[in-house]
């Protein structure tokens, strides 16, 4: 496949005998689940609909056989844009079923970026939703199509689609497998994308992360035990179903592949996951830090019945020990972290590691097949034990390189497939990783690198403060200096003189690293994953400074 890198045959070989792959593709191990735990509950929308694995296996088998009839071909891209509803699960598998590649595209994706999408992949199909949340997304279709003529086919739901376009509806109504044998539909090859996905960041257009069945099918069979996945299991996602996290780690995929059952809300805010949880008895609930810090903090929490909570999985990014330490005395559950990226690297906590551990670390690798290393991001050599450095890995389940972007692939992978993760990382003694912060988030003081992520935790310690987030301002002396945004507990109030006497006379940190201005605010601007803006962020302060000195 034109733009896709695969493991070197050497690397495949050793896979496949260590049985890491098993040649399945998501599709076969999916459908063993929908045959196995047939009358089961395997979907739950925040709506109310219900689904059991033979529903949800007969409706993507449907519309697969519908969209072969359209035109669609094996490995034929479409771009998947849905909000969390039923259809966005079925319509994945569905396109898995044809034998296409869906591109995982989040709802709050617009014209920029979904061109691009379809531009770069030469898309054939986009599947939208027809309005959401006030936004119109079949005339955001159109402009796309204008622009990108291999754009053919846009399948709609949840609406009238207009003239030319196809109701996903309409064809989850019609019963095609009366007509046309579902054996009909392709097998594609192991070896090949099944899948691509976003890569993370804040930063320009993602790159396509292309995820083959053979690598994928191992990511989520291994990321279910792991998080000790069964059939009692009841997992919220309330994060973008697109999302490498929601979908696969473990995920939706994870969730059927040993008989569980997902709860899919659209609605990410504190009140409605606890009302969910309450209701559906949830077991699992996979969330971003800013999501537990608002269930931790929110006022009526009591008010709410828990008791069936005993994980939360939690990734995207650093989870702070001193919220961390809160989670099982005011949450009555366990927290399992993850230092985890669409590219592959799954970096686990065990849930029956050491208290310290669990707390203080994000992880090791899922599988005995990965390698890891720390460098110096400047030399390529690695640091001594305990220092920082750049996590560089490669493994059964690391891309070889990102779809059709070979100077960035250049940059981003060694020329023997190590992939560079952009995350400064030590080595803990349990052999476990602790996140220092990004290459990127450093801020550098007049040559002083200081970690965003470790004085975000010495901030977080401070008793009136719900949340932080530490950015760079610029300077016209040292380049760059520290701003704290805080979000304040109820009825507090903080001052840069005393949260600066607390880091110097409480934390002890170094003088340099404590923040020059402080801003408090009501909330913070967020990612569409759920994660704080530190560009948004960043522009905000910037833009403050530029106005004052101008006044």
């Amino acid at each position: 496949m034109e733009g896709f890198i695969a493991w070197p045959r050497e690397f495949a070989q050793e896979y496949r005998k260590a049985g890491y792959w098993i040649d399945k593709t998501i599709p076969e191990v999916m459908e063993e689940s929908f045959v196995k735990f047939g009358s089961r509950t395997a979907l739950i929308t925040s709506q109310g609909t219900e689904y059991t694995y033979e529903e949800l296996g007969a409706l993507s088998t449907r519309l697969a056989l519908h969209l072969k009839n359209l035109g669609l071909s094996p490995s034929d891209r479409l771009v998947l844009q849905m909000p969390n509803i039923a259809e966005v699960v079925i319509s994945y598998l569905a396109t898995l079923k044809a034998g296409a590649i869906p591109i995982m595209a989040l709802s709050a994706h617009r014209e920029a970026e979904i061109g691009y999408f379809a531009e770069l992949s030469e898309a054939r199909a986009l599947g939208i939703a027809a309005d959401w949340r006030g936004f119109d997304y079949q005339d955001m279709a159109a402009s796309v199509q204008a622009k990108n003529p291999n754009l053919k086919m846009v399948l709609v739901t949840k609406g009238t689609p207009n003239e030319g376009y196809h109701s996903i509806d309409a064809m989850l109504q019609d019963p095609i497998e009366q007509r046309v044998d579902p054996k009909s539909l392709p097998r594609p090859d192991p070896d090949l994308p099944a899948v691509l996905l976003l890569s993370g960041g804040t930063t320009g257009i993602p790159k396509l992360i292309p995820r083959t069945h053979n690598d994928y099918v191992y990511n989520f069979l291994r990321n279910a035990e792991i998080c000790e996945l069964d059939e009692n299991t009841v997992s919220l996602i309330a994060i973008p179903q697109e999302h490498n996290f929601a979908l696969a780690c473990p995920g939706l995929m994870g969730v059927l592949s040993k008989g569980g059952c997902e709860i899919l809300s659209d609605n990410p805010s504190p009140q409605a996951m606890m009302e969910l949880i309450e209701r559906y008895k949830v077991t699992h609930c996979v969330a971003v830090p800013t999501m537990i810090v608002g269930m931790l903090n929110h006022s009526q929490r009591s008010m709410f019945n828990l008791s069936s909570l005993k994980t939360i999985l939690t990734g995207g990014s650093k989870l702070n020990p001193e919220i961390a330490v809160r989670i099982r005395p005011e949450l009555g559950c366990e927290v399992q972290q993850v230092l985890g990226m669409a590219e592959g690297p799954l970096y686990w906590i065990r849930l029956n590691d050491p208290e310290e551990v669990k707390l203080h670390t994000q992880g090791r690798p899922q599988s005995a097949g990965d390698e890891f290393k720390i460098v110096d991001p400047t030399t390529g050599k690695e640091v001594d034990a305990g220092k920082v450095g750049e996590l560089w890995c490669r493994g059964p389940h690391t891309i070889r390189g990102y779809y059709r972007a070979p100077d960035h692939n250049a940059r981003a992978f060694t020329d023997n497939g190590f992939y560079k993760s952009g995350d400064l990382v030590r080595l803990h003694h349990s052999g476990n990783v602790v996140v220092e912060g990004r290459i990127k988030d450093c801020i550098n003081r007049g040559g002083e690198k200081i970690s965003d992520e470790e004085v975000e935790n010495h901030i977080l310690a401070h008793p009136a403060v719900a949340n932080c987030a530490y950015v760079a301002m610029p300077d016209p002396v040292l380049g760059e200096r520290a701003c704290a945004y805080v979000i304040l507990r109820t009825k507090m109030e903080l001052t840069l003189k005393a949260l600066n006497d607390f880091l110097l006379n409480e934390r002890r940190i170094a003088k340099f690293k404590l923040p020059e201005r402080l801003e408090v605010l009501d909330a913070f601007p967020l990612t569409a994953v759920g994660k704080i803006n530190k560009n948004a962020l960043r522009d905000k302060i910037a833009g403050a400074i530029g106005q004052e000195r101008c006044a």
